[in-house]
């Protein structure tokens, strides 16, 4: 894992292509935050590249972001779903992006991160707290844009297949040639499992009676083509598409609260489709534009059945529901140098939301959000080894067009319109050339979805046109330092404010609207080691302490976050061609709410993997593993087991 390197403040301000061909990632699709004093390149995001996560053989997005410190895994497990929790902020507030085009689903703001494979991926950003106003809206915790690959020479070739426990088997292909004045890029991956093993040490019940996750079946495949015109060294314009398919059972409640409700869920569709331009045009000494239009298409199926065998639907609580999203918009970036000192980023950011649902049988409800966001960064050099950075936003919701059905009838909502507006600031300083100091503040906002505003959520809560935007204030100071050549050390103290927030204010037992009632307060640390014991020896350590309360209802426990979580990786290199690593982590303190609306706390638990891989030739290497070696039963969400004990076994070529 690795710190981005924001742009070095040299002549050019537009992203260089020369470090796209030197990492083989996609610089275009990067977001970039400019701190110009040369010596003090203080980050404010963090990078994990593609060799930390393909070395531990984490093919879903959400795995490998686990790898960072600050980061979570969140576990929706009545929806089979997984996201992750940034500083104790979730997914709805945390956008997910790929090539800075944001890919959340309309309707609700989440995205399932196991859909996503890290087959095809060069690197992960993940911005925290304080996030540039070039991101665009929403962004009330951070930030994370996943980048694809780049060919790097006239001919790039990286494929692979692998096999693991569950009957996994995944594969992918990714080509691509570069020459001077253009360059084409394409790439292909897939996983497929029947199921997944459960620890020994579960304990099985009529609901799981095996060791084998019942309905835990997935199938994912994603293809993606983009052509590059690069007329010079300064100006890129590419095209991509992008198509990728899914479907998965949601495994049903293995636990033993009998107040639970036991859901037989099946997702036979959950598709998405893109279409998206990146233009990048350089206007002169030390200026830029930048360009993103993209199309994007979201199409979901859900089957509700009465029974384990997925066999009918004729009780009151079975359905079909599909889900026909689709999304267009644009974000434009200008980018001037004010002289040697200052470096001035704008940007404006608009997309149209459209989601249609309505059951089998009952009539299609259409509601269309327009959101916009005006974006202003200033960069300023204040002395030798000082830096200030400043910037603000104001985001708008407009909504076009919302549907109810009541009673057999199709009638309007109201329409919601609102502001937001986001200041921030921050101060780099380098106190010698290897340690440096930054200091934060971010206020920031999360617009509410149609979900949020419109859904009656099966009958269980009343909507809520009229709800306002999620605030927080995100505080930060943190301290990095290089020992000599072979050890870095970084530290960050973080606290976030968050007021209005979105929780359920119950009318009545079992029947609850969102109002913006909730103020907490978010409070923790990261440490993080990187260092070589020796030539042939790496740790890479972090740390993450992280205290959530509730400022509103001290009472009410804020849940799904752990307290303390450890992560470390050994590896060794045995040989040249011969590698073995070792990781380990360690999560307490997190509490759950099941299904029934009991709240407890879930145990600790500890996680270790062993691994290694050969390089046969240039170009060929096998790769094996086991991951959860001490076969530890635990689970993220109460009644929901994660996996146990399981190996992997791969095998990579790259030209």
């Amino acid at each position: 894992m690795a710190q981005t390197a924001p742009d070095p403040g040299g002549k050019e301000a537009s992203p260089s292509q020369a470090d796209e061909k030197a990492k083989g990632a996609f610089d275009a699709g990067r977001i970039t935050v400019t701190v110009t004093a040369s010596a003090t390149q203080t980050p404010t995001a963090g990078t994990l590249e593609e060799a930390s996560y393909r070395a531990r053989n984490l093919v879903k997005t959400a795995d490998a972001l686990n790898l960072m410190p600050g980061v979570t895994l969140q576990r929706i497990g009545n929806r089979n779903e997984r996201g992750v929790f940034v500083r104790g902020f979730d997914f709805r507030q945390v956008p997910l992006y790929m090539d800075g085009i944001p890919i959340y689903v309309p309707c609700d703001g989440y995205v399932d991160l196991d859909r996503f494979l890290t087959l095809d991926v060069s690197e992960i950003q993940v911005a925290k707290g304080f996030t540039s106003p070039l991101f665009g809206p929403n962004a009330l915790g951070g930030a994370i844009n996943i980048i694809s690959k780049a060919p790097t020479k006239k001919l790039n070739l990286d494929l692979g297949t692998g096999y693991a426990s569950g009957r996994q088997v995944n594969g992918f292909v990714n080509a691509g040639t570069r020459f001077r004045a253009f360059w084409l890029q394409g790439g292909f991956a897939w996983l497929g499992s029947d199921t997944f093993p459960l620890s020994r040490n579960f304990q099985t019940n009529p609901l799981q009676p095996g060791f084998e996750r019942r309905n835990a079946y997935q199938t994912d495949s994603k293809g993606r083509i983009r052509f590059a015109w690069t007329p010079n060294s300064r100006d890129q314009y590419t095209f991509t598409y992008a198509k990728q398919n899914g479907e998965k059972g949601n495994p049903p409640y293995a636990g033993t609260d009998p107040a639970v409700r036991v859901r037989y869920w099946q997702w036979p569709r959950w598709d998405k489709e893109s279409v998206y331009f990146i233009g990048n045009k350089s206007m002169g000494e030390g200026s830029y534009l930048r360009v993103r239009l993209y199309y994007d298409k979201f199409d979901n199926l859900i089957r509700a059945y009465d029974n384990a065998n997925y066999n009918s639907q004729n009780l009151g609580s079975s359905f079909n529901s599909p889900y026909d999203d689709g999304t267009y918009g644009t974000t434009t970036e200008y980018g001037v140098k004010a002289g040697e000192r200052q470096d001035i980023r704008f940007s404006f950011y608009f997309k149209d939301d459209t989601h249609r649902e309505g059951n089998l049988g009952e009539p299609v409800r259409t509601f269309r959000d327009q959101t916009y966001s005006f974006g202003f960064q200033d960069t300023l050099r204040l002395a030798s080894r000082t830096s200030a950075l400043l910037g603000f936003s104001a985001d708008r919701l407009d909504t076009r067009n919302a549907q109810n059905f009541v009673s057999g009838q199709v009638t309007p909502f109201p329409l919601a319109r609102v502001w937001s507006y986001n200041p921030q600031a921050g101060i780099f300083h380098a106190l010698t050339d290897s340690s440096k100091l930054h200091f934060t503040f971010a206020r920031k906002s999360r617009l509410p979805t149609v979900k949020d505003r419109y859904s009656y959520r099966m009958g269980q809560a009343i909507p809520n046109p009229n709800l306002m935007p999620e605030r927080s204030d995100n505080y930060e100071a943190g301290y990095t330092r290089l020992f000599g050549t072979r050890t870095f050390v970084e530290a960050t103290l973080f606290r976030s404010n968050i007021s209005a927030s979105t929780q359920r204010f119950y009318l009545q037992p079992n029947l609850y609207q969102l109002r913006n009632l909730g103020e907490a307060r978010y409070l923790g640390g990261e440490a993080g080691l990187r260092t070589s014991l020796t030539n042939a020896l790496q740790l890479t350590a972090n740390y993450t302490y992280l205290s959530r309360r509730n400022q509103t209802m001290p009472a009410v426990i804020l849940l799904d976050t752990p307290r303390h979580k450890t992560y470390a990786t050994l590896t060794y290199r045995i040989h040249p061609r011969v590698t073995v690593l070792a990781d380990h982590t360690y999560e307490g303190g997190r509490w759950n709410q099941n299904d029934a609306g009991r709240v407890s706390r879930a145990p600790s638990f500890a996680a270790a993997g062993f691994g290694g891989s050969v390089r046969f030739f240039r170009d060929a290497e096998l790769q094996a593993g086991v991951n959860n070696l001490f076969d530890r039963n635990y689970f993220l969400a109460q009644g929901y087991p994660e996996t146990g004990r399981n190996a992997y076994v791969n095998l990579r070529y790259r030209f």
